[in-house]
């Protein structure tokens, strides 16, 4: 091997070491790379809590939907879109209040928080490309859904787009939303 090919092969095998994650979308079906964890590719005929189950990046996400009751609901007809946290997203959050959520005493929050994150309608990059929407979720507030610029529900970028179920569709992003909160009038 001469010089120049080492090199390149050097710099390729640092590229491909160094990158914590790497994603791509081949023939309907997405598949995701974790350097600490194997790649997964998604059965899009299963319902999403089992495509979400398939890709292993949402264990967070699934042990709140099987504590709180939601899976019942999110194995329905659909469509459902899901604005699915990571588990990086949950891990992001303060590990007082993961446990604060999580507790059973805190099922109805965790509940609307969930629903927070699912659209009782199919949402894809390609029927936001190029405008803003707004959706409601299914506990009654609205998500503003950014398609201009890749797709972002508030601010937060979807790294995990697209992800195909039979009932409907999973955009994987890196943060946890938060539902508005009400303040009463002094009036």
């Amino acid at each position: 091997m001469n010089r120049v090919s080492f090199t390149r092969a050097l710099v390729l095998a640092l590229a491909v070491t160094a990158t914590p994650a790497a994603f791509a979308q081949t023939d309907g079906r997405f598949v995701v790379a974790i350097s600490d964890t194997e790649t997964n590719t998604p059965d899009p005929q299963g319902d999403v809590i089992d495509v979400a189950a398939a890709t292993g990046q949402f264990s967070y996400f699934l042990d709140a939907v099987e504590q709180t009751g939601y899976a019942e609901t999110l194995r329905g007809e659909g469509p459902f879109t899901i604005f699915a946290p990571t588990d990086e997203a949950f891990r992001s959050m303060s590990e007082r209040e993961r446990t604060r959520l999580f507790a059973p005493e805190n099922r109805d929050e965790l509940l609307a928080l969930l629903a927070y994150h699912v659209v009782d309608e199919r949402v894809t990059s390609e029927s936001t490309a190029g405008g803003v929407t707004r959706e409601e979720a299914s506990n009654g507030y609205t998500l503003t859904i950014d398609g201009r610029d890749g797709l972002r529900v508030y601010d937060q970028l979807v790294v995990m787009p697209d992800i195909n179920a039979s009932n409907g569709v999973i955009q994987g992003i890196n943060s946890v939303l938060s539902p508005p909160v009400m303040v009463a009038s002094a009036d």
